[in-house]
């Protein structure tokens, strides 16, 4: 083999592993960016107790990654505790037909959900009903 062949072989074994490194840090790349957009889990709710609740809206909480609902309950007891309702994000919602003034301070509703684990007064409202019972909200399919 000739100096100048063992030189373009050289060359061309250089350039392959150059390319082969630069493919290998794209795919990490597009791989490490894609678990960016990666979505935890409503592992934290017990969606093997879900509950009903009625109560008085306090607040509707528009920012992402999660809408937030605050609704005012009353007890067995008598007393007054404010739940917060984990909803889909903004933009969802908006997909739905949702505005940040779809549900306002003094709205009574009826929420459906999976309480959490570990938090009290902390749940996943899986749907929401009106005053008279009309399906306004569903983090499933359709409200029935």
């Amino acid at each position: 083999m000739s100096k100048m062949s063992l030189y373009m072989s050289h060359r061309e074994d250089a350039m392959r592993l150059r390319v082969t490194g630069i493919a290998a840090i794209a795919v990490l790349g597009i791989t490490a960016g894609m678990s960016s957009f990666g979505h935890h889990s409503q592992s934290e709710f017990d969606f093997s107790n879900l509950m009903e609740i009625q109560g008085t809206v306090t607040e509707l909480i528009w920012k992402s990654p999660h809408a937030w609902l605050h609704v005012d309950i009353v007890g067995t007891d008598g007393e007054v505790v404010n739940w917060g309702w984990e909803l889909p994000s903004p933009t969802t919602l908006m997909r739905r037909g949702w505005t940040r003034k779809s549900l306002v301070p003094g709205d009574v509703v009826t929420v459906n959900g999976a309480p959490a684990r570990n938090h009290a007064a902390i749940g996943y409202a899986r749907t929401i009903r009106d005053a008279d019972g009309n399906g306004i909200f569903t983090g499933i399919t359709e409200v029935n």
